[in-house]
């Protein structure tokens, strides 16, 4: 003999069995594969500069005589960061990223070379005391004179 059955006993076996499947706990995802975004870092050079110092947006770079003066964005001072290198060598950048300006206050006509990676010149700046806007993203590195 067939078994009858009440629309109200099916609903209720099929809440049962979407309890039993919700108390398991919900899935988990994969981690994700983007890392998070990292912390702001200063802009840094090797050796370090004879000086820095931070200007508000706006400032032009002043440089005094004998100095290979670079200004780049700080985004740890919402500043520009001014690194005043004197003294004759190869300065190696670390997180140089945008615009900014360089300025060659040397005397005896020193050249300032700026190099990209594999040592490659991307320009060089004449000691004439004219504001030059660099793009500072591809640069390694600076030789001063």
């Amino acid at each position: 003999m067939p078994t009858k059955r009440s629309l109200a006993g099916v609903l209720g076996a099929m809440t049962l069995a979407l309890a039993s499947v919700l108390a398991a706990g919900p899935a988990h995802a994969a981690p994700s594969a983007v890392p998070p975004a990292p912390s702001a870092v200063p802009p840094t050079s090797s050796p370090a500069p004879a000086r820095t110092e931070l200007l508000p947006p706006g400032a032009g770079v002043s440089c005094s005589p004998g100095n290979f003066c670079a200004s780049v964005w700080d985004p740890t001072a919402n500043r520009f960061r001014v690194f005043y290198f004197y003294n004759c060598t190869r300065y190696y950048l670390s997180n140089w990223n945008d615009w900014g300006e360089a300025k060659n206050s040397q005397t005896g006509g020193a050249v300032a070379t700026v190099y990209g990676s594999g040592g490659t010149v991307i320009r060089t700046i004449p000691a004439d005391n004219s504001v030059y806007a660099v793009n500072w993203t591809p640069v390694y590195s600076i030789r001063n004179c």
